[in-house]
């Protein structure tokens, strides 16, 4: 089974922030954590934190195309986006883009329609599109109903940040409502730490197969966020790989790799 992690923050330069680790995640430190977990590819994320954006993960990428891939941060305004989605996958190694509207301040230009001239974009160039918007599901609906060509990632399980122990799925029946469009996938990233549980967190097995069995096996992705973990890397793998018993098979094939790679037509 290839494994391929969704998300991965790498950096060479800048001072992290927030419950990430404070050391730089380089090449040669991500490629020994792969090697010690048995991961075969990564989905870079550039951090907010990078002062230099997406270059370092393009340049890792560039130069091991069938280990990494891109999803990228836009610096641009939403109003000046357009023509940069239009070109976006022109750059080497990039083969998606994330939003993050995970705090008041940068979810009020969607909620004020600053982004409405984007998603059409996007959509019609098909860019796999990862949204991080907890407390916000309700947006990705909307924006999944009027562009249903448009592939979109939820983020984290919509799950908010910090949030642990039963209350970190509070808002569970809306995410598994947004299942019923089929352009919506959810990326499982890091999820023990969402557990007050030791590994092999136990008390996410009925939630996660509610997620599996709503949006089926072929629309869940797994990843690790690996600079936040608070957990070996190996136990994030093997939480999904090893330790539910109920996902196996193709199914769990599709869920470790198989769906990402399709969403981003990263060839194998």
């Amino acid at each position: 089974m290839q494994i391929v992690d969704a998300q991965i923050h790498a950096w060479l330069e800048g001072e992290s922030t927030g419950h990430h680790r404070r050391t730089p995640i380089t090449a040669d430190v991500l490629d020994a954590e792969m090697k010690q977990a048995g991961v075969d590819r990564v989905v870079l994320v550039p951090p907010l934190w990078d002062p230099n954006g997406n270059a370092y993960s393009l340049s890792l990428a560039q130069e091991h195309p069938e280990k990494f891939a891109v999803m990228g941060l836009l610096d641009a305004a939403p109003e000046q986006a357009a023509q940069r989605i239009r070109e976006w996958r022109a750059q080497p190694g990039m083969r998606g883009i994330r939003f993050l509207f995970n705090t008041k301040e940068r979810l009020a230009p969607l909620l004020e329609g600053h982004y409405d001239a984007l998603w059409p974009i996007a959509e019609e160039t098909g860019l796999p599109t990862a949204l991080l918007l907890p407390n916000a599901l309700g947006e990705a609906a909307a924006i999944a109903e009027r562009h249903p060509r448009l592939p979109l990632i939820v983020d984290h399980l919509g799950v908010p940040r910090g949030a642990s122990g039963p209350g970190a799925f509070e808002h569970l029946p809306q995410l598994l409502a947004l299942a019923r469009y089929p352009n919506v996938s959810v990326k499982a990233v890091g999820v023990g730490d969402y557990a007050l549980d030791p590994f092999p967190f136990q008390s996410l097995s009925e939630t996660l197969r509610r997620v599996v069995d709503a949006f089926g096996p072929d629309r869940v992705i797994w990843g690790s966020d690996l600079s936040r973990l608070h957990h070996p890397y190996w136990q994030c793998v093997t939480h999904f790989s090893e330790n539910l018993s109920w996902l196996g098979g193709a199914d769990l094939e599709q869920v470790m790799g198989g769906n990402l790679l399709r969403l981003l037509k990263w060839e194998t």
